[in-house]
């Protein structure tokens, strides 16, 4: 495999979402190619990140949540939505 074949397929690969013959194939172009290595390392690191991380606290949902609807509401300048999430921003 070439890397530019390994970038398509990698996160499948890494989510195991992709065929056995894929895998194998990208396993070993990943352990012979230093920069896709590197690049699986990289992937690895964030999945695993992004795994720990806690449920956020409900009110920062629902501060969230009003934000973009203030969001698509919003016609006026964007101070109005930052104080329609309790950001302050207005004058």
């Amino acid at each position: 495999m070439t890397c530019m074949q390994v970038a398509r397929v990698l996160q499948a690969c890494l989510d195991g979402e992709a065929d056995e013959v894929t895998a194998r194939r990208v396993a070993s172009h990943v352990e012979d190619c230093r920069r896709c290595g590197l690049e699986t390392a990289v992937y690895r690191e964030i999945k695993d990140s992004l795994a720990r991380q806690e449920v956020p606290d409900e009110i920062v949902l629902v501060r969230l949540r009003d934000f973009g609807s203030a969001l698509l509401m919003s016609s006026g300048p964007p101070e109005a939505c930052d104080e329609a999430a309790g950001l302050g921003g207005g004058k």
